[in-house]
């Protein structure tokens, strides 16, 4: 019955049913835990970006080191294509991995940050380029409405840091 409730809170809309249900996934299997997502205030909020609820709460049900690395992702214009490894790379350049590493390179720790962001559904692969991935639109939306949580935001700029206006 929770299940069919959330699924009517998604209005059917595939992304953020897949989005939720990943976000699900790490979750206990309680009816507990389900009720909370079922019952979150954010189902009620009107966003003026038009970004699904459900994207929302599988961006807050994100681990805390993730966020930035996903907000980070702002930058990028719709339907840009990038690669893995630069996008891990600049994660490291910008400083986010280095209090990730444990008894790994920052490098390992920034391709499983990727996997995860990927696995949640937070990235896609490009349809066009195989070893290349994007972003819906929703989800460029959604790092475009979070990176204030963590950056300065001077207008809007390309993905090599010069404003497009």
């Amino acid at each position: 019955m929770i299940a069919l409730s959330i699924v009517e809170k998604c209005k059917g809309l595939p992304l953020g049913l897949i989005t939720l249900a990943r976000a699900l996934k790490t979750k206990e299997k309680s009816d507990v835990e389900w009720k909370m997502i079922m019952d979150s205030e954010i189902w009620n909020l009107q966003d003026e970006n038009g970004i699904l609820p459900a994207l929302k709460l599988s961006y807050y049900d994100l681990p805390s080191y993730l966020k930035p690395l996903f907000a980070y992702c702002s930058l990028f214009p719709k339907n840009y294509e990038f690669d893995k490894n630069e996008l891990v790379l600049l994660w490291m350049a910008e400083g986010f991995l280095s209090r990730l590493e444990g008894n790994r390179s920052m490098e390992n720790a920034g391709h499983q940050c990727f996997e995860e962001l990927l696995s949640r559904s937070f990235f896609q692969h490009s349809t066009a380029h195989k070893a290349r991935y994007t972003m819906h639109d929703w989800m460029n939306a959604l790092a475009k409405s979070v990176a204030g949580e963590f950056f300065l935001l001077d207008g809007e700029m390309d993905v090599n840091g010069r404003n497009e206006a």
